[in-house]
This record gives C-alpha cells, sequence and structure tokens, in this order.
C-alpha cells in the first residue's frame, strides 16, 4: 500500500512541501512589509517577528515532510526536486532580504557565498545523476542547514527586538549565539562544498575505471 502512495506524487509529504512553499510566500511578504514600515508597534516590529515565526515554521515542516516520506516509503522523484527547490527559496530568498533589514549582521558577501555554494552542489548533482551516479545529501550539507536554520531567525528575532526592552539579557546573548552560528555557517558551507567537489571527482574517476 504504502510503495504504491510512494510512485503518487499527490502524497501527503509532497502536500506538506507545497504548504511550505506558501509559508515562504508568507515569509517575504512580512518582510517586505517590514521594509516598508509596516507593523512598528512602539519599538517592537511586528511583521519582522512574524516573519521570524514563519521561517521556523518552513523549517518545522522541512523536518516533517522528509520525516514522512521516509518512514511512509513515499519518496517520489518530484518530492525530492520540491523539497530542495523550496528550501533553497526559504533560505536564500531570506537572507537577501536580510542584507537590507540587518546590513550591520548578514552582510551581501556572506549571502553571495551561500547562494554560489547552492548553484555550485545543485549544478554538480544534476550532472552525476544525469551520469547515472547516485549523489545524495552529505553530513557537511545537513549541519550547515542545521546552523543556517538557527542563525536566520536569531538574526530576525534580535533585529525586532533590539529596542523593545523585553528580556534584555535573552538579546544579548543572542549576540554570541549568532557570532558562532554566523562563523559557523560559513565554515560548513565552505566545507560542504569542498566535500561534494571531491566526492563527485572520486565518484566520476570510479566510474571511469569499471567502465
Amino acid at each position: 500500500m504504502m510503495g504504491s502512495q510512494g510512485k503518487d506524487w499527490r502524497n501527503l509529504p509532497n502536500m506538506i512541501t507545497l504548504g511550505r512553499l506558501a509559508i515562504a510566500f508568507l515569509l517575504f511578504v512580512m518582510l517586505t512589509l517590514e521594509i516598508r514600515g509596516w507593523g512598528i508597534i512602539g519599538d517592537r516590529h511586528l511583521a519582522l517577528n512574524l516573519a521570524a515565526l514563519a521561517f521556523i515554521l518552513c523549517v518545522t515542516t522541512d523536518f516533517i515532510d522528509g520525516y514522512l516520506a521516509r518512514r511512509w516509503k513515499m519518496v517520489t522523484v518530484f518530492g525530492r526536486l520540491a523539497d530542495s527547490f523550496v528550501d533553497k527559496i526559504v533560505i536564500c530568498g531570506t537572507l537577501i532580504y536580510l542584507v537590507h533589514l540587518t546590513p550591520e549582521l548578514i552582510r551581501p558577501w556572506f549571502v553571495a557565498i551561500i547562494v554560489a555554494r547552492e548553484f555550485l552542489v545543485s549544478g554538480i548533482r544534476s550532472y552525476m545523476e544525469s551520469q547515472g551516479i547516485e549523489f545524495g545529501a552529505r553530513i557537511g550539507g545537513k549541519i550547515k542547514m542545521v546552523l543556517q536554520s538557527m542563525l536566520i531567525p536569531a538574526v530576525m528575532l534580535k533585529q525586532a527586538n533590539a529596542s523593545s526592552g523585553i528580556y534584555p539579557w535573552i538579546l544579548g546573548s543572542l549576540d554570541v549565539v549568532m557570532e558562532i552560528l554566523f562563523w559557523g555557517t560559513l565554515i560548513t558551507t565552505l566545507w560542504s562544498a569542498a566535500d561534494y567537489i571531491m566526492v563527485a571527482i572520486r565518484s566520476g574517476q570510479q566510474k571511469q575505471n569499471s567502465a
């Protein structure tokens, strides 16, 4: 039963993935409204706080759809492509907005490295799989995703509530956390890019030797 469902792209995990795309649209709407000055109540930036919650929801549903797809054997080609596409939209899109909203925290060069890595890995994966070589996710990429998923909402919550006077000790501790997450994200991004390149080279050489 589960095997037949796994061949149908209209299964629950894939619907959750598409729902995550809708949440991403809401996230970008909130960030756009924040840029235009909507949702500021006193020193509290409502739109940015809502955007942070939307981002956290995107990350949570990303874990859920992947878990269900594996658990119920509903992994499909559409699901793999859609999940990767939505992940890139959410992460890269949000970081691009944050360059404008939090220029002192998220710098253009940082976002350029993140986006370049995503294009590089996507290109390598597409080429390798077109050659019949399986090219799954690597541990470095998974760690990078976790760190990014923590850094982005931390930056938004810090920016939204920095002048609100709400729990200043919590906001103060976010500075240290963001510093660790920032450099951790940068290092794992570069590491995972190099790792994917090396794996692709080794896999290509092994295929040539076995031909």
